[in-house]
C-alpha cells in the first residue's frame, strides 16, 4: 500500500515505497557492536528553507530498530546538526509495541548548535501551530504522553514524552520525526529562549 505525502507545517513528508538492506551499526551498539544488515524504509522530508532529507527507519535483527537520516541532499548550515544529531532510538513498549521517546532539537547557545532535548509538548504545540498529540492520535499513534502515563514507567524516565505506535507505523514515525526534528531547527527552537 503506497502512502500519501503529509503536509506538516513548514515541511513536505514523501514516503519512498519498498525497502531494501540496510548494512550498519545500531546506535544501540554502536560502541561495542559489530556491523548488521537491516531493513530500511525511507521518507523524504523537504521544507520551505531548502532542506531535502532523506530520512530512513531502519529495523535491525539485532538491536533495537531506529529512525535516522540518511542523506542530505540540500539543506541550510543549521540542517546539518539534524543529520550529526537527528537519531531517534526505538524502544518495545511493555504490551510489545514501539516506544518512541520525543526528544527535540533544540538550539543550546553554550554550544552553538542544536542539540537533542527532552520533549516539552508546549514548546512543541508553539512552534508547530498545532496540538502534537491530535495529530499523533489523528495519524495512528496508540497512546501518547508521558513514559510514566503511557507505559507504566516508573524509573528515572518516566517523565520522557513519548508516543506508542504500531511495529513498523512509518507514517507515525515520520510525523514525530519531522516535528521533534527538522521542524524544532527550522523554527530555531531555542534561540528566542
Amino acid at each position: 500500500m503506497e502512502l500519501a505525502n503529509i503536509s506538516i507545517s513548514k515541511c513536505e513528508i514523501e514516503f519512498i515505497p519498498g525497502s531494501k538492506p540496510y548494512r550498519g551499526k545500531p546506535i544501540a551498539i554502536r560502541k561495542e557492536g559489530a556491523e548488521q544488515t537491516g531493513k530500511l524504509t525511507t521518507f523524504r522530508v523537504t521544507s520551505s528553507d531548502e532542506l531535502n532529507l532523506i530520512v530512513g527507519l531502519i529495523e535491525w535483527p539485532d538491536a533495537e530498530p531506529e529512525v535516522t537520516p540518511i542523506d542530505m541532499i540540500s539543506g541550510l548550515q543549521k540542517h546539518n546538526e539534524l543529520v550529526n544529531r537527528g537519531r531517534m532510538s526505538i524502544k518495545t513498549s511493555h504490551d510489545g509495541k514501539w516506544l518512541v521517546v520525543l526528544s527535540v532539537m533544540k538550539y543550546n547557545p553554550t554550544k552553538q548548535y542544536f542539540t537533542l532535548h527532552g520533549g516539552v509538548l508546549e514548546d512543541i504545540d508553539a512552534y508547530l501551530g498545532h496540538s502534537l498529540k491530535e495529530i499523533m492520535l489523528g495519524s495512528g499513534a496508540l497512546r501518547f504522553g508521558t513514559r510514566g502515563e503511557i507505559d507504566a514507567d516508573t524509573s528515572r524516565t518516566a517523565n520522557q514524552l513519548a508516543v506508542v505506535i504500531e511495529p513498523g507505523d512509518i507514517e507515525a514515525l515520520a510525523i514525530a520525526y519531522t516535528v521533534t526534528r527538522p521542524l524544532a531547527v527550522i523554527n530555531d527552537y531555542g534561540l528566542d529562549i
